[in-house]
């Protein structure tokens, strides 16, 4: 793919994104040079859990919602990823099916490496394993992290941490706060935190009562006291 095929937005998510700021200028241009470039619409299903790996990828544009199914048979969100995320990694690497389903939330643009080119990649620069690693390396202290906190945070906490991190990713400040620009539910927030949409609410009440956010609109505007911590 040409590398004029980005838009200017495109070149700025994957040129800020965890793992191609690490990569010398050689292997950023052969990465996109084998790379190709795929959409999906709202709700569009990327790849289910149990596929067989085509490929690692870059999230361009939009968000993609990354899931699982519990045994009663209700989907549970995991997390979504924003522009500038990498994944798709861990099959390339054990050979084993996809672990999660993966949609689109809104319509995305995304940035495919084939299989056998980012193996091909990763034999001519060591320069991605070294990426790669530090790029785990958050994330595991992420995982660790909410590990924790449905092990031992109260709801509250709960639903505290993911606001911020959606503030963080998706937040336009503002005089009253930072308003998060990303549509969610409360049924999408209760997946997030391993909660009922009925119990998110009556949270999301009592936090607007104690003056931590506004609900206006469909969405949410953190307060300062909030976003502290």
């Amino acid at each position: 793919m040409e590398k004029s095929a980005l838009t200017r937005g495109w070149e700025r998510a994957l040129a800020e994104s965890e793992v191609f700021q690490h990569l010398p200028v050689a292997a950023q241009d052969e990465l996109i040079e084998r790379a190709s470039l795929r959409w999906l619409a709202d709700g569009e299903c990327l790849f289910h859990r149990g596929d067989p790996a085509d490929g690692w990828y870059c999230l361009l544009e939009g968000a993609l919602k990354v899931s699982g199914v519990s045994a009663e048979g209700r989907e549970l969100a995991l997390i979504y990823l924003e522009p500038g995320s990498w994944f798709g990694e861990i099959s390339l690497f054990d050979g084993m099916p996809r672990t999660h389903d993966n949609y689109a939330h809104g319509d995305c643009v995304l940035l495919l490496l084939p299989k056998a080119q980012f193996r091909l990649l990763l034999q001519q620069h060591s320069s991605l394993y070294e990426a790669l690693m530090q790029m785990h390396c958050q994330r595991l202290r992420m995982l660790f992290a909410a590990i924790e906190d449905h092990s031992l945070g109260t709801l509250e906490q709960r639903l505290l941490r993911q606001l911020r991190n959606l503030a963080r990713s998706y937040g336009v400040s503002e005089a009253e706060g930072v308003r998060i620009d990303f549509r969610i539910s409360q049924e999408g927030l209760a997946q997030l935190v391993g909660g009922s949409r009925q119990r998110v609410n009556l949270e999301l009440k009592r936090m607007e009562g104690a003056g931590l956010l506004l609900q206006r609109g469909g969405q949410l505007i953190l307060r300062k006291a909030a976003l502290a911590g």
